[in-house]
């Protein structure tokens, strides 16, 4: 009796597992896991407006948003998604009088600059999809901008009074995620003169 073993192998390829840690499209009215301060503190007020037929987390103006997550998927990569839009009168590149810089939004993550830059929704140019800095080359207002939409307040009356853009950034990260919205060095003005929203806030945990 003759015994035949075989033996088969195979090689395998390692799999990108993708998981959404977290989403949040504010139609639901909730802003779990965000946190708005304001110059006087923590700002416990609601931060859910309607605009464009739909529930977006804004406005804001003098703010920072902390969003936490302490625990998501296995991952050594993160992606942050979300809309960003910017509402009535940003100026981009442009320098009030008696200022050193523009109008900044920046994002950070763990407490470190990501992006730094500036938007316009007039003539002025503007440093997105670049970030803001000296001699630096200008980009044309609405630069990488999805879409325009009336403004809120100071150009409600106007077609292009909101820009939309799609923020999007992966990098190699592990554990707890921490990120901070906020606008910086705003000139003279108020809520009316111009503020900025989010929606469909997305964190993915990758996994390579």
């Amino acid at each position: 009796m003759i015994l035949l073993v075989m033996v088969i192998s195979a090689c395998s390829k390692n799999v990108t597992q993708r998981q959404t840690a977290y989403f949040n499209d504010f139609e639901g009215d909730s802003s779990h896991q965000l946190v708005v301060f304001g110059s006087a503190g923590r700002v416990d007020t609601s931060t859910i407006y309607n605009f464009n037929n739909n529930k977006v987390f804004g406005r804001f103006r003098d703010n920072a948003i902390l969003f936490k997550l302490d625990s998501l998927p296995k991952h050594n990569v993160v992606k942050i998604e979300f809309d960003l839009f910017l509402h009535d009168n940003w100026k981009g590149n442009f320098l009030a009088p008696g200022s050193q810089f523009p109008d900044i939004w920046q994002m950070k993550l763990h407490n470190n600059p990501i992006i730094v830059t500036t938007f316009s929704n007039d003539s002025n140019p503007q440093s997105f999809p670049n970030d803001y800095q000296n001699n630096m080359i200008n980009n044309p207002a609405l630069a990488n901008s999805w879409g325009v939409f009336p403004g809120v307040c100071a150009k409600q009356n106007l077609s292009n009074g909101t820009s939309w853009y799609k923020i999007e950034y992966i990098t190699g990260h592990t554990g707890s995620l921490e990120i901070s919205l906020q606008d910086v060095n705003f000139s003279a003005g108020n809520l009316c003169s111009k503020s900025w929203s989010i929606d469909n806030l997305k964190i993915t945990a990758i996994y390579n």
